[in-house]
């Protein structure tokens, strides 16, 4: 007994949030016991706070996130002034912004070198598409490709077979970044491929989120992986200082191999996405395999990870296959984050909104929306368009499922169709547009995907996935329950309050 629960005491996710509760907790007592002693302290804390606030308005950052702040600062300004200091800034650290920078110059020119696939296929872009594809382009650089052929994959059961298949067949290189790996049937399988073809001098590098991977992967799997030849880094590595930056996390989910076979979805890696284990009932979840030239994007996304977080320098050419495949449409990788292509995801969602023409297909299993979102998809309905979006019926997280069904009732009354899941939880993230254009990738439709988190996706333009796409996404409808005006509108009033009370800190969820 005593042997498990130490064990379990001396996991590092136990003790950063012990060492969090306590550097919180003496921060309290310290401000109260000196605010007690010394008069001036509560008020110099109080002045603080108004400067933060003012400050908060004053940078260029989403409105409702600046709103929740003041809000919960000026409500407590003793402490809340210090909370935002220490969790609440969109901050990169000087350092990490520096590689960052390093690594941008660096890929940049890579990048460009393909930009002239844009102007060569504009004339077989429709006008909506090449708004959006401009819009990517003159943001962060990121490219239009031809020659890339597309694998949907509907459920995370399809997809991780052909995932373990291809890893096997590596002959030069992998690049695997998740949020989410977790030990069971699905990694032990991928873990033994990787392990097997690093073995065998492929150049095998492993991401994961120091947050994500808080509870499932433990130090015994990491120091084993390395072991068995693998590099692995955790992105934005969690101390046990208080400022942690907890908020700006690796959402994105990226394999690529030997440059010519490339993977983004809304998949993690853990059994519940191949529905091995059931835990809020089926989990519904979609990826997509990319062969060809825009696999090189993919490549870029993770090497400029790879060179903030490691000090070993990178031959960045040694990693272009110039790998082809014949394919109808075009296919542009993107990926957003603070500080660096701020809110491009959430850009393009607008542009793909805003220039419907007939229908816009969404499945996300958060629906926080902020301002823009919302109008786009509002006006998009008025205008005629038909816009449904699918949500999970069982979540997750209860607070941010109520959160999500509070925007309900809004998009109801301008003609929105919404619709949940009956079988379970879905978690796809995508977005299809008039059998012309659509997006997959690891982003929500929230605010903590839009402007909090770094992500990853692909937009598709005339590629022959899409009809797969809208088929998966119909037959998902019929397996779902669209939501009356009634259910939207017909709560206690107790969960009234309490969404109303979570719309106002929904920015921080």
């Amino acid at each position: 007994m005593f042997k498990k629960l130490f064990k379990l005491l001396s996991q590092k996710a136990v003790i950063t949030i012990f060492s969090l509760v306590v550097q919180v907790t003496l921060i309290m007592f310290a401000v109260l016991y000196a605010s007690t002693h010394v008069w001036w302290i509560w008020g110099a804390l109080e002045t603080v706070s108004v400067f933060i606030c003012i400050y908060i308005v004053s940078k260029d950052m989403n409105p409702n996130y600046k709103l929740s702040w003041c809000i919960l600062i000026l409500a407590v300004p003793a402490f809340g002034g210090l909370v935002y200091l220490f969790i609440g800034r969109q901050h990169t650290p000087r350092r990490v912004r520096k590689r960052l920078s390093a690594a941008s110059d660096a890929t940049q020119v890579l990048l460009n070198l393909t930009n002239a696939t844009l102007l060569k296929t504009r004339a077989e872009l429709n006008p909506t598409g090449t708004t959006c594809a401009d819009l990517v382009l003159n943001s962060a650089s990121y490219p239009v490709y031809g020659n890339t052929a597309t694998k949907y994959y509907p459920l995370g059961d399809d997809f991780f077979p052909d995932l373990v298949k291809d890893i096997k067949a590596a002959e030069k290189f992998i690049f695997m970044e998740y949020f989410i790996i977790d030990r069971g049937e699905v990694w032990d399988e991928i873990e033994a491929a990787l392990i097997e073809r690093a073995q065998n001098c492929v150049d095998v590098k492993l991401i994961y989120d120091d947050v994500g991977n808080m509870f499932t992967l433990p130090k015994k799997v990491i120091e084993r992986l390395k072991a068995g030849g693998i590099q692995v880094l955790p992105f934005n590595k969690i101390t046990f200082s208080f400022d942690m930056r907890l908020n700006n996390r690796s959402h994105r989910k990226i394999t690529v191999i030997d440059g010519k076979i490339a993977y983004t979805g809304g998949n993690n890696i853990a059994d519940e996405y191949a529905n091995k284990i059931a835990k809020y009932g089926h989990w519904k979840d979609t990826h997509m395999r990319f062969e060809g030239e825009a696999v090189w994007s993919f490549s870029v996304m993770f090497l400029s990870f790879w060179h903030i977080l490691s000090p070993d320098k990178l031959m960045y050419s040694s990693y272009i296959s110039g790998a082809t495949t014949p394919a109808a449409g075009y296919v542009q990788p993107l990926s957003s984050g603070p500080g660096r292509n701020d809110h491009l995801i959430a850009s393009a969602f607008i542009n793909l909104i805003s220039t419907a023409k007939r229908y816009v297909y969404i499945t996300t299993p958060y629906l926080i929306l902020d301002n823009e979102t919302q109008t786009a998809l509002v006006n998009a309905a008025k205008s005629g368009v038909d816009v449904r979006i699918i949500i999970p019926k069982k979540p997750d997280k209860k607070s941010v499922y109520l959160v999500t069904k509070s925007f309900v009732p809004i998009l109801k009354k301008a003609g929105i169709k919404i619709y949940t899941y009956t079988p379970g939880f879905i978690h796809a993230k995508m977005m299809i547009v008039d059998d012309e254009r659509a997006f997959i990738g690891s982003c929500n439709m929230d605010y903590r995907s839009f402007y909090l988190h770094y992500e990853c996706g692909a937009l598709l333009y005339n590629v022959d996935t899409i009809p797969a796409m809208k088929n998966d996404f119909l037959a998902t409808q019929e397996q779902s329950a669209e939501m009356t005006h009634e259910q939207a509108n017909n709560v206690t009033v107790f969960t009234r309050i309490a969404r109303s009370i979570l719309r106002l800190f929904a920015p921080m969820l």
